[in-house]
């Protein structure tokens, strides 16, 4: 064969093209005799690996002999229907391919090849000149319709101009068809087009795509239908079937089923076929002479039917219209699938950015909370300090009056009620200051989750006229008046709860009532009973809150007012408290107000006698009687200290001796025998006396000590040498009382 320069490369083929390809070289290889070599990748040296330097080899048929060389390449598979292939009968090509491939044969195979190789002779040869003949034929005929019987039946109708016409027109079609698939042109666009370019070249006289399983809403019913979806018709006389679905003549039908095994419908004269009577009555009202049915077939599902009806006459189909509509199913099915796929995409590409959307929103709003946190941070340590300063200023200044003018030799002298005055200032704004450290102390602990609850019995109206009491003293010089409104039955007073954390809840609640009341305008403590829980209500006629703000109410660190411009003092944490001092008993606060009218808090507290996870202490009603000892011993060298618990402890009626001398105290106290020793001493030397108290003949002698601050450790440490309680400056004569009777009650 002569050394022919031909090439053709990286050309894009369809499947079915390729197989005829492969079939040629492959028939070629049969026909010749002993020294004609066919090669093909399944020729490969089985212990060999099929790739070199990142080089893969996919298909591919050569054929070699001294007078004959073909190259049939499959460079890369561009999905199931498209492949990209090389074709090339040139020597020098053919060489240096085979170079590449040669460390994959067997020693003994590239002898023989190498030989063919060395001794092409460049003659003519008239078998290479028809085989070139032969795929050249291939590629201007795509469809293989050169079948001679067909070919005869249709010379007999038309030209072989006109034949040849067709042909070309058809592989336009598919070619532009291939490009709008890879163009991702709009579907509907592709099947529309497509089906107007068919029913024009082979004039079918209606030609639709009948889609299987298409998702239908109607009077609230969800289904799916078979439906016609697109059409083309040759003239405006055939009538439409745009949007006929199962529903209307096929119903009952099995599209899909039917069709699923790539099963074709041809039937050139309805009137005189094989379909089932009711059938052929439904072609003759859609006036069908003949018609052709074929599946499209996506991912092994039939998607819908590429149908062609005339209907002015009957048609014989012939085969080439058949092949030609079948790659045209093919085609659309191509199209359909990257459609869907495209879909896919998008979807997942709209879920992600919905996601990324999401987790911007997420950032953003806890940026804005952090903001919102600092804010409200800055804003507390400003109030806190405003706070502090305010009480400090008047405890220190009224007391340096207080000492410049007790001094000796100074010439003016403060009267009693001057100095009474001062000192209950003092006192009052050291409670403030008290009250507000312990509000913060509190509330860390209870945010910690550290904090449980000494459920004991109380009295409701002992703890009711508590709080009156304190709101009339404090609302006296704001000329607010102060009532309470006690509903609960004398058999119903008993109440189990903390009674020091309720009265903490009410106290908030009543102080900041009296807060935001101006003169003349009143509060109301209401108390009653509802079944198993207790009500508790403030209510006032002050300057009440606007809708917008309540929810802001129980936010710690968050004042209504700023604290630079407002009116009313207050750290911002009272209600905060307040709320988890409720929520801790298992009860609920509520809120209304109108702006202008004043507000009413409602707290909900369940009787907490059963509860499991709270602890409760042994509970007694009963009082101190005559018999039991009530002697108190105080080891205190602080005057201030010992003066302070001598009159508080005597005032509620118990014996009170205060020991000043250390050294001489434990002698003493053997003969005094008391029921509680109070110990204000640091922390050695406690330790040193409560081993030597608890080493006398008394064993039920309660030992209490005085800390400025006291840790876990300390208090183990205390614990191990016998000291039962200790109180913590400074000291609150109410926690000291309740301590110390719990211990007589005991003792009774």
């Amino acid at each position: 064969m002569a050394n022919y320069n031909l090439s053709l490369h990286n050309k894009i083929i369809s499947q079915q093209m390729l197989d005829k390809l492969y079939h040629l070289w492959e028939e070629t290889a049969k026909k010749q005799e002993d020294d004609f070599i066919f090669l093909s990748q399944s020729d490969f040296s089985k212990t060999k690996k099929t790739a070199i330097k990142n080089i893969y080899y996919h298909n591919f048929k050569l054929i070699i002999n001294p007078e004959f060389q073909a190259l049939l390449l499959i460079e890369k598979e561009i999905n199931d229907f498209y492949s990209q292939v090389t074709i090339s009968f040139c020597l020098q090509e053919i060489k240096k391919f085979y170079d590449k491939i040669k460390p994959f044969f067997s020693l003994q195979h590239n002898k023989k090849i190498e030989k063919n190789l060395d001794h092409i002779s460049i003659g003519n040869n008239s078998y290479g000149q028809q085989f070139i003949v032969d795929v050249l034929e291939i590629f201007s005929n795509p469809l293989d319709l050169k079948e001679k019987a067909e070919n005869n039946a249709l010379t007999e109708t038309y030209s072989i101009e006109t034949i040849l016409e067709n042909r070309i027109k058809q592989e336009e079609i598919l070619h532009t068809l291939t490009q709008k698939i890879q163009d991702n042109i709009n579907l509907e666009s592709i099947i529309q087009t497509t089906l107007d370019q068919v029913q024009s070249l082979l004039k079918i006289d209606r030609l639709f795509i009948y889609q299987i399983n298409v998702p239908f809403e109607k009077d609230d019913e969800k289904r799916c239908i078979d439906i016609v979806t697109y059409e083309t018709k040759a003239s405006k006389n055939i009538d439409s079937l745009l949007s006929l679905s199962n529903d209307d003549y096929f119903k009952g039908i099995d599209c899909e089923g039917k069709y699923a095994e790539d099963f074709i419908l041809i039937v050139d004269d309805v009137g005189n076929s094989s379909l089932d009577d009711y059938l052929v009555e439904v072609m003759g009202k859609l006036k069908v002479k003949a018609k052709i049915i074929i599946p499209i077939v996506v991912k092994h599902r039939t998607w819908a039917l590429l149908v062609a009806h005339q209907c002015e006459s009957v048609r014989v189909w012939h085969d080439n219209e058949i092949k030609f509509l079948k790659h045209i199913s093919e085609y659309l099915a191509v199209a359909v699938y990257q459609y869907d796929y495209y879909q896919q995409l998008q979807e997942q590409k709209k879920a992600l950015e919905k996601q990324v959307e999401k987790k911007a929103k997420q950032l953003q709003d806890a940026l804005i909370l952090a903001e919102v946190a600092q804010q409200s941070k800055s804003e507390f340590l400003g109030s806190i300090s405003h706070e502090l300063r305010t009480p400090l200023t008047c405890i220190i200044g009224l007391s340096g009056t207080l000492l410049h003018w007790s001094k000796d030799g100074s010439d003016r002298i403060l009267t009693p009620e001057k100095q009474t005055r001062y000192l209950k200032i003092i006192q009052d704004n050291g409670r403030k200051l008290l009250q507000l450290i312990n509000n913060i102390l509190d509330f860390t602990e209870i945010e910690s989750g550290k904090y449980l609850l000494n459920i004991e019995a109380i009295a409701l109206k002992s703890i009711a006229q508590m709080v009156l009491l304190y709101g009339l003293e404090i609302a006296r010089n704001k000329g607010v008046m102060v009532q309470m409104d006690y509903r609960v039955e004398e058999n119903e007073d008993l109440f189990y709860a903390d009674g020091e954390r309720l009265y903490q809840i009410l106290l908030n609640l009543i102080d900041n009532a009296i807060k935001f009341t101006g003169a003349g305008g009143e509060v109301i403590l209401r108390v009653w009973r509802e079944g198993n829980q207790g009500v508790f209500q403030v209510e006032d006629t002050g300057i009440g809150i606007c809708e917008e703000q309540l929810p802001l109410l129980f936010t710690k660190f968050q004042q209504l007012e700023n604290y630079r411009t407002r009116t009313n003092p207050g750290t911002g944490l009272g209600l905060a408290l307040t709320k988890h001092l409720v929520e801790l008993h298992g009860g609920i606060i509520e809120v209304e107000s109108l702006v202008d009218k004043g507000s009413s808090f409602t707290v909900y507290l369940p009787n907490s006698d059963s509860s499991p996870l709270i602890r409760q202490p042994e509970k007694s009603t009963s009082l101190p009687n005559g018999e039991v000892n009530k002697t108190v011993v105080v080891i205190c060298e602080d005057d201030e200290i010992g003066t302070f618990l001598c009159e508080l402890l005597t005032a509620a009626d118990y014996q009170v001796i205060w020991l000043f001398d250390v050294t001489d105290a434990v002698s003493k106290i053997d003969l005094i025998n008391p029921r509680v020793i109070v110990l204000e001493q640091n922390q050695s030397v406690s330790l040193t006396l409560a081993m030597e108290i608890k080493a006398l003949s008394n064993p039920d002698v309660y030992l209490m000590i005085i800390r400025d601050e006291i840790s876990g450790q300390d208090w183990e440490e205390l614990s191990n040498f016998g000291v039962d309680e200790y109180l913590l400056k400074p000291l609150q004569p109410r926690i000291l009382l309740k301590k110390i009777n719990k211990v007589m009650e005991r003792a009774s």
